[in-house]
């Protein structure tokens, strides 16, 4: 028997999924990306290394400020470059917002009609006008934040190595401090209506990896955990170590690659990060989950979805709670600017390797450079989340589809394309 499923939509990018099903042994279930790889990495080889954080956030159109942060972040590292904690705390709100305003999108709009059984998205809007309204409202909120530090909302332009161009005013910040209220209740309104659904019955032994601080729920710093599950034990991996760990592997029937972790699967993104730091949540959000009942590891991957919701409120908490701790604004002595403006080569003076991992809202992002003693990249590697999970993805599927064979085709498609959109792909950052 052969499951066929083209065009995948209502995600970032597309995909098609086959399955091989041998008397009801599931002897295959291939995630199979059909856009073309778009060679970022060799487009950056010999760019000088102040043009890598402009080129790698066109890599997505929903998550261009993480790419932005981790490429700029990946060269600081390798310079030894300190950014002030003015700068950090400013990084962190763009990257709270890009978690905020993709979640919201992905949950409400893409997701969520997979679990009203309606695939005419203007149906389930006119159905829900309230909550439409208010996943709206969410994302405008995060957009106008990333907007008025960042330059503007999609592929931001303030923001540099070693600092910013120009910042944000403080009346810019206090207007977004004033809806904070308003926001919240907009984004309770989308947790009261996903945490209502009836999701299916799945579970799998998986192993979660996500960043980790003992100091705050990590998504912009921090050690790599690696979870425990039924064959191996809960592990730290520093983050500038990690891709020694992780295999990259170039399957022949997509364009994106996968990933493994000593050659076995794993997840990343919303339900690994709640996994992982739950007890690191803000106080809202914490009350929220501790309703849920979950018992860890949550190993329901369709409850990415709920796990979205909760970091959607406990990201507006930690976004209030930043902005208003930045009592200065002022335009700081910013070495990434002195460093462009004279087009500098490698103030180091020699070959230099940076690596950083953060938090985008489909979970773990790596960037790494090598840059010559001019400047110049010669080595450029990126590993996106959903790299990272498709093989997670494929395993739950083979997994789960024995429950839905028994369906007609049009209903068993359905029930695919909902588990793979729980998940959140986004394809065009796979194929970069």
């Amino acid at each position: 028997m052969k499951i066929q499923i083209n065009h995948i939509g209502k995600m970032e990018g597309h995909t098609d999924f086959v399955a091989e099903i041998l008397k009801g042994d599931v002897k295959s279930a291939k995630i199979m990306t059909t856009e073309g790889a778009r060679l970022i990495e060799g487009i950056l080889i010999g760019r000088h290394f102040s043009e890598a954080p402009i080129i790698t956030s066109r890599i997505c159109g929903i998550c261009p400020v993480v790419h932005k942060l981790s490429s700029i972040k990946a060269i600081e590292n390798a310079f030894g470059i300190e950014p002030t904690a003015q700068t950090v705390k400013l990084r962190k709100v763009m990257e709270l917002a890009q978690i905020i305003h993709s979640h919201a999108l992905h949950l409400f709009f893409l997701s969520m009609p997979d679990f009203f059984d309606i695939e005419d998205d203007l149906k389930f809007i006119k159905g829900h006008t309230k909550e439409t309204a208010s996943a709206i409202k969410v994302r405008e909120w995060a957009l106008k934040t990333i907007e008025a530090i960042g330059g503007r909302a999609v592929h931001p332009i303030a923001c540099e190595v070693g600092g910013f161009k120009a910042l944000p005013k403080r009346s810019e910040l206090d207007n977004l401090i004033s809806q904070n209220e308003q926001i919240m209740k907009e984004a309770l309104v989308l947790v009261n209506m996903v945490i209502k659904i009836r999701y299916p019955r799945f579970k799998r032994s998986t192993r979660f990896i996500s960043l980790v601080s003992d100091k705050e729920y990590a998504i912009y710093d921090g050690d790599l955990m690696v979870s425990a599950d039924e064959n191996s034990k809960k592990r730290i991996i520093k983050a500038k170590d990690f891709t020694k760990n992780i295999e990259e592997i170039e399957d022949p029937y997509r364009a994106s690659k996968s990933a493994t972790l000593d050659g076995d699967p794993f997840m990343v993104g919303a339900l690994a990060r709640i996994n992982n730091n739950h007890s690191k949540l803000n106080p809202l959000a914490k009350g929220i989950l501790k309703g849920l009942d979950w018992k860890f590891p949550q190993l329901n991957s369709f409850e990415n979805i709920t796990a979205q919701a909760v970091e959607v409120v406990h990201c507006i908490e930690e976004m209030t709670n930043i902005l208003k701790s930045i009592t200065i604004i002022k335009q700081e002595d910013s070495l990434g600017k002195k460093l462009n403006v004279l087009a500098a080569a490698n103030p180091k003076g020699k070959l230099v390797r940076g690596l950083d991992a953060i938090e985008a809202p489909r979970g773990t992002l790596y960037h790494q450079y090598a840059i010559d003693k001019n400047g110049f990249i010669v080595e450029c590697n990126i590993i996106t989340p959903t790299v990272s999970f498709l093989k997670n993805l494929e395993e739950d599927i083979k997994l789960y589809l024995p429950n839905v064979l028994k369906l007609s085709e049009k209903q068993r498609a359905r029930k695919i394309r909902a588990l793979i959109r729980a998940y959140d792909p986004c394809i065009a950052c796979a194929t970069h």
